[in-house]
């Protein structure tokens, strides 16, 4: 008993140190400033009341690069995903243009590791710092949709938000968009990312619950000042801007300006619907009162002897016109009306960088005509706006908002490009999207289904030159472990196997190296789906001499097989690996007229000019770099060569099951 006790009460010291520690780091004001009650670990929010809110993260789409119809196809997809919310929901968007931390620099730079290749390695490194420092954009986007809800209770809101996130989860998969549901954890990084610069967080809610404190205790910043039109959080200077005027039809560019401007930013979309019922009687009162003016107007003329239609007040001639404008947009085009509003959130190291970065802002909205404006005393309700709650607190005190059609919301499409960044560590650098600048990373063995890749181009456009520089230097200077083989038709790689100490094995008429087609794996290291090398090899054999023979009869398609047998149960009873020469002596000792036949038609290919295959294996195959030089073989042959060399790979393949194999 007082073993376990010990142990007890050395746990409960551990955990009451971490306790401690966690609760000295709280900040119990500026957690006030982060306007929601509750964040259950399921991804459940409880804004206020009776709202409630849900966070998905959006995949990507190659936009950019898409045709007019695919991009259509894209917009229609948000456009049936905003009409098939309530009235009651609040959607959010938001999209966070984030810098690529100097780790993800270090993940794709060569190790050094004393083999002697460790000058390449340092020249690799010093051209993808090049790239990465100066071409490179070093922002990656991320997307998020926040959908808030009225609900009686969190069961209820649980079913709503459910039922509102597998709607549209549906919608963007039409179009081949992830749109994956967030945890609690998950939706503290996005907070914690936007007011501590900091997209990891090192607790769990176990860690949450032993200090007895809120979920908004963790993620709140030390310090927040908010100034007239701006604010200070931490040691870092903050804005929020309002799209305060745009046109009536939105470039669909404007999310993807702002996000190349090499900036830190969030942009924030709300979007509130409204019933259609609802908003067409508000259209009809106030077409109502705009005809009530326009007639008073005219009779008001009128008394002073003036009948012109031109006399209408133009306060009341531009309502008439807007409410025909948007009853058409709901009668005539399908469209929801939404109270909505579009923000950006950025940040600088000092005030002079927030100004210059406020007017990139504003230009890149001008150009598209949409004017960015100061929110003036709001930057408190701006900054809980911009956060992924799910509520547009800039609707509460002072209306902010505009009234939108759900086109002009889903014309901000979030997506450029689907930029290829693997999350491994072993990845690879690979270059530059051309459209994004972003790096492309990829580990083959742990991204792909299959690390298979084909390269396509015409003579002469560099196709090995991709491969080398592409593809075989970097497997083995980052990959120590990984095996790499190359079938050289026409000596492109000797050069390259020779400066990393390659395993040349020059296959032609007269070579001084040699490989025994009847070589067979490691009996010891077969499955049992494996378990008839000898029968494989004799399919071998068989397809072999039909290559080169212009017949092959079935009599003798048997015989090879017997033969082939015949030879490994003699010779490797003696512990010798067989060749053709041995295989070649059983077959004229068979009695048959067709065996007789079948080794004089392959005595060449045996014993004769041509039996590059029939010697005892010369070469270390087992090497990790192995070239098969073919340049010198006759046409012929080579179909000969290549199916041994590929029966070769498939042993090697056989033996190394289990293992990371390039």
């Amino acid at each position: 008993m007082s073993l376990f006790k010990s142990k007890r009460e050395k746990l409960e010291k551990v955990e009451k140190k971490k306790i401690d520690r966690l609760r000295r780091q709280m900040k119990p004001t500026t957690q006030n400033t982060i306007n929601y009650t509750l964040l259950h670990e399921d991804g459940l929010m409880h804004i206020a009341r009776e709202k409630y809110s849900r966070s998905f993260m959006l995949g990507d789409a190659s936009y950019s690069t898409a045709q007019q119809d695919e991009k259509e196809s894209i917009i229609d997809t948000t456009m049936d995903a905003l009409n098939s919310l309530d009235e009651g929901s609040n959607y959010q968007l938001l999209v966070i243009n984030r810098r690529v931390s100097d780790n993800s620099l270090q993940n794709i730079l060569y190790e050094e590791t004393n083999d002697g290749f460790d000058d390449y390695r340092e020249e690799l490194n010093e051209m993808i710092k090049e790239r990465f420092t100066t071409h490179a954009n070093n922002f990656e986007v991320h997307k998020y949709v926040t959908i808030s809800t009225n609900a009686d209770d969190r069961k209820q809101a649980q079913l709503i938000l459910q039922d509102i996130g597998v709607s549209l989860g549906t919608q963007f998969q039409e179009s081949d968009i992830t749109f994956r549901d967030m945890n609690g954890l998950d939706r503290l990084k996005v907070f914690s990312e936007l007011l501590r610069d900091n997209p990891y967080v090192n607790f769990d809610y176990k860690e949450i619950a032993l200090t007895g404190l809120f979920t908004k205790s963790f993620i709140a910043p030390n310090r927040i000042e908010f100034q007239e039109k701006r604010m200070i959080i931490d040691d870092r200077w903050c804005k929020v801007l309002y799209a305060r005027r745009y046109p009536n039809w939105m470039s669909d560019r404007l999310i993807r300006d702002l996000t190349t401007l090499g900036l830190e930013l969030a942009i924030t979309i709300h979007a509130e619907p409204y019933e259609n019922v609802e908003i067409l009687e508000k259209i009809d009162d106030a077409e109502t009162d705009a005809e009530i003016g326009k007639l008073r107007s005219k009779r008001k003329a009128a008394q002073s002897g003036i009948f012109d239609d031109a006399v209408v007040a133009g306060r009341d001639q531009e309502i008439s016109e807007a409410t025909k404008k948007w009853r058409d947009e709901i009668t005539e085009y399908d469209q929801k009306i939404f109270s909505g509003l579009i923000a950006v959130y950025f940040k600088a190291d000092n005030q002079e960088e927030l100004q210059r970065n406020e007017q990139k802002i504003k230009r890149a909205g001008r150009k598209l005509g949409v004017e960015f404006e100061d929110l003036y005393y709001y930057q408190e309700e701006a900054l809980n706006t911009v956060l992924p709650i799910g509520e547009c607190f800039l609707n509460v005190k002072k209306n902010f908002m505009r009234k939108m059609t759900t086109a002009n919301i889903a014309t901000q499409v979030p997506f450029t490009n689907v930029d290829l960044k693997s999350e491994s560590s072993l990845a690879r650098y690979y270059g530059q999207n051309q459209l994004s600048n972003n790096i492309i990373t990829l580990d083959r063995k742990r991204d792909l289904n299959t690390g298979s890749g084909v390269v396509l181009g015409s003579s002469g456009s560099g196709k090995s030159t991709t491969i080398k520089g592409g593809e075989v230097i970097p497997t083995l200077l980052k990959y120590p472990e990984d095996r790499v083989i190359i079938v050289d038709p026409e000596d492109e790689y000797s050069d390259i196997g020779r400066a990393f100490g390659a395993q040349m094995v020059d296959i032609s008429i007269g070579s001084k190296t040699h490989i025994n087609l009847l070589d067979l794996p490691d009996l010891d290291r077969l499955d049992d789906e494996d378990d008839d090398p000898i029968g494989d090899k004799a399919n071998l054999l068989m397809g072999l001499f039909e290559s080169i023979l212009s017949e092959v009869t079935d009599a003798q398609i048997g015989i090879i097989d017997r033969v082939t047998g015949v030879t490994y149960e003699r010779y490797l009873t003696e512990n010798f690996t067989p060749t053709l020469k041995e295989w070649h002596q059983v077959l004229k000792e068979q009695p048959e007229p067709e065996a007789q036949d079948l080794a004089l038609a392959v005595e060449t290919y045996t014993t004769g000019s041509q039996d590059i295959f029939a010697h005892n294996t010369n070469v270390d195959l087992n090497h990790r770099f192995v070239i098969f030089n073919l340049k010198k073989l006759s046409h012929k042959l080579k179909p000969f060569a290549l199916m041994v060399i590929q029966d070769y790979i498939w042993n090697q393949i056989v033996e190394n099951q289990g293992k990371c194999t390039t």
